[in-house]
């Protein structure tokens, strides 16, 4: 990545003051991720409040919310938590969800999405970062491929469990 295009990126670990860049950002990926559904982005703010409510991961010490801003707008997001061990093994940063807003793609902020992700694995004294990606989503394993992530030929398992309240 050139230096101009560095220089117009920055990634944060939110917290409470940047809850109202956060809420704009996910507003802004629902929208994208469900454009059939002209209210997904309305209701973002809102359930994202609910989610903070059952959960602080704004003020947790096992899981980051990184925000990425391109000239000072935020563009894209990663969800990493601490999965930790009870062995002499020091575990990974699990890497949940990373999304990048379709105009400021290709610009670099996935790259520095992934390297703020590996400076906090780093930091927390961890063996490295695990995540998952859809094989056909080629974009995003071409990232994490340059950055030196590996396949393996692990199978995912997930059950869901039944809850009170389905509706989130």
């Amino acid at each position: 990545m050139d230096e101009k295009r560095e220089r117009e990126i920055a990634v944060v670990r939110a917290a409470e003051r940047q809850r109202d860049d956060l809420e704009l950002l996910v507003a802004r990926i629902e929208a994208e991720d469900h454009p059939d559904d002209p209210e997904a982005g309305a209701r973002a703010p809102r359930e994202m409040a609910e989610s903070l409510s059952r959960y602080d991961a704004l003020s947790s010490d096992s899981v980051w919310l990184l925000l990425a801003y391109r000239r000072g707008r935020p563009a894209g997001l990663a969800i990493l938590t601490r999965v930790p061990k009870l062995d002499r093994r020091v575990g990974f940063l699990y890497l949940d969800e990373l999304h990048v807003l379709a105009e400021h793609r290709c610009r670099g902020i996935g790259r520095a999405l992934m390297r703020s992700a590996v400076d906090l694995a780093r930091e927390q004294g961890l063996a490295g970062i695990r995540l998952l990606s859809r094989p056909d989503n080629r974009p995003a394993r071409a990232l994490y491929e340059s950055l030196g992530c590996r396949a393996s030929e692990t199978l995912l398992y997930q059950l869901r469990v039944e809850r009170p309240d389905p509706s989130f």
